[in-house]
């Protein structure tokens, strides 16, 4: 999937985007709520990271992205961001609670939100134009200043669909149905006027 023709002359901005892996929270609307990498999940990203070779890493500030690039950049003496505004999105009351006891108690409201997200945010939840603002021009500062470089970013599913949707221009409902599994990796070639998706989605089968 390619957005526009590649520029000979331009230099290559290449940013892998890296969502976390497991965590110990189990299946349930984390969003900016802290948790842990599981065992597996820290498995699940150094195999993603391996015999790749980055210039930098930018991470959320959450401790499912945040301890493994810190461990990243340590072991491969690499620059490390730490970005606030790549957090994942705030679920509101809906925080960290499992995603079947949400269907129970309030079946209308998460019906409503999974089917149109912009105006049915959940109760006390960040809304999701303010998400998008801050993830759009956090990118693209990340994009400006670092032209040229190899670059990982360690973020987020619900991040990494809002960057997708950007540069597709498509509503971030469309750009949920991309899957986005732990510790797979999507990446971008990007240019001074032009973005290619080079893949999305990649994923690392640990033996």
């Amino acid at each position: 999937m390619a957005i526009n023709s590649v520029p000979d002359t331009e230099k290559q901005t290449r940013i892998d985007l890296l969502r976390h892996g497991e965590t110990t929270a189990g299946r349930c609307l984390l969003g900016s709520t802290d948790a842990l990498l599981s065992d597996s999940g820290w498995q699940q990203m150094h195999a993603a990271v391996k015999n790749k070779n980055y210039q930098r890493i930018i991470s959320s500030p959450l401790k499912r992205c945040a301890e493994f690039s810190k461990q990243l950049s340590k072991e491969n003496n690499l620059p490390l961001s730490i970005e606030d505004d790549l957090r994942e999105i705030h679920f509101g009351d809906w925080e960290a609670k499992p995603i079947n006891e949400i269907w129970e108690s309030q079946q209308v409201l998460l019906s409503a939100f999974w089917d149109d997200p912009v105006n049915n945010a959940p109760p006390n939840a960040e809304r999701l134009i303010d998400f998008e603002v801050r993830v759009n021009v956090a990118f693209n500062k990340i994009k400006n200043d670092y032209k040229g470089d190899n670059i990982l970013m360690i973020i987020h599913g619900g991040v990494i669909r809002q960057i997708l949707s950007n540069i597709l221009s498509v509503p971030f409902k469309t750009a949920q149905q991309f899957n986005i599994d732990y510790a797979s990796t999507s990446r971008l070639n990007c240019f001074d006027e032009s973005i290619n998706i080079e893949f999305i989605n990649q994923q690392i089968t640990l033996s």
